[in-house]
């Protein structure tokens, strides 16, 4: 399969290009403001990146674009009748995304959101071995540091802001576990240069699960799922972006009883379930998508806002 890539930054470089090539499908074409390309790149670069959509050089695309540009360029890509991969959040609203579904319903086109998390098989295990029929208490935290004002995480008008850059990962996790009614919502929101530098909070839903989480642009890299039943504890040390070799450490009343290591290479599998997708032409299917982002747009309008200065 022949993909161009919408954007060409740190993710898009390191994880998204060598995956596409280690899975056996090809980059052909880029589009990039600055020209940037991969060493040894022989296919077509461009600074327009309506002009990868219509370039006939392309079967699919990744959107690798700050996140103000996932809804416009994944609907001119699905109306092409390009298969899109995009980055997450799709939109910056769960309007954005309910509208995205509508159009490639419309357009019978298929569009997956790219959330890696969910091709390791850490999280299959997981979704394996824990029972959603007792109460289950989430805790997630997702840290990195990041002060750059210049960078699209820092800036409004980008989509910047905790909440959508690593928030949607710990609402993931809920909706993973079986959460599907969100009942309670309550935290707060650090709100500075305009975007969440940090927020945190608990979230209720219907399905006997609770969810505390803190994620953060201003905190020393860290990031830790500890799930909780009533006589078990799983803890995942690297849920989110893990190596290709990482553990689970399961845990009961006479501390830790069993570890669980897997290999495997998230970016890679995604690669594989979206070309898998396409070729059985199946239908785009968003529910998860949009449930997330609804519970986030929740969390922005319900959270208390206080500015740092």
């Amino acid at each position: 399969m022949r993909i161009g890539i919408l954007g060409f930054g740190k993710i898009a470089r390191e994880a998204l290009y060598p995956a596409i090539l280690n899975v056996g499908h090809s980059v052909t074409a880029i589009g990039s403001a600055a020209g940037v390309k991969p060493d040894g790149f022989q296919g077509e670069v461009f600074s327009d990146y309506s002009d990868v959509i219509t370039s006939g050089l392309i079967d699919a695309v990744y959107i690798a674009l700050p996140n103000h540009l996932h809804y416009p360029m994944s609907r001119c890509a699905i109306e092409a009748g390009i298969p899109v991969l995009c980055e997450k959040p799709l939109g910056l609203s769960a309007a954005e995304v309910s509208s995205l579904s509508v159009v490639a319903e419309t357009q019978r086109s298929f569009l997956m959101e790219a959330l890696m998390v969910a091709h390791h098989p850490q999280w299959q295990w997981i979704r394996q071995h824990i029972s959603t029929d007792e109460p289950l208490h989430l805790s997630v935290q997702f840290h990195y540091e990041n002060r750059d004002p210049l960078n699209i995480r820092n800036r409004p008008e980008t989509g910047g802001g905790a909440r959508l850059d690593i928030g949607c990962y710990a609402l993931w996790v809920a909706h993973w576990l079986g959460a599907l009614t969100l009942t309670g919502a309550t935290g707060c929101q650090w709100i500075e240069q305009g975007v969440d530098a940090r927020t945190s909070g608990r979230l209720l839903f219907d399905e006997h699960l609770e969810l505390q989480f803190d994620v953060s642009m201003r905190r020393a890299r860290f990031q830790q799922v500890i799930i909780h039943s009533q006589k078990h504890c799983w803890v995942i040390p690297r849920p989110f972006n893990p190596s290709a070799n990482t553990t689970i450490w399961a845990m009961g009343s006479e501390g830790i009883e069993r570890e669980h290591q897997f290999e495997a290479m998230q970016y890679e599998r995604m690669i594989e379930a979206f070309s898998t997708s396409i070729d059985r032409q199946s239908k785009t299917d968003l529910t998860a998508s949009q449930r997330i982002a609804q519970w986030s747009d929740t969390i922005k309008h319900q959270f208390e806002e206080r500015i740092v200065k």
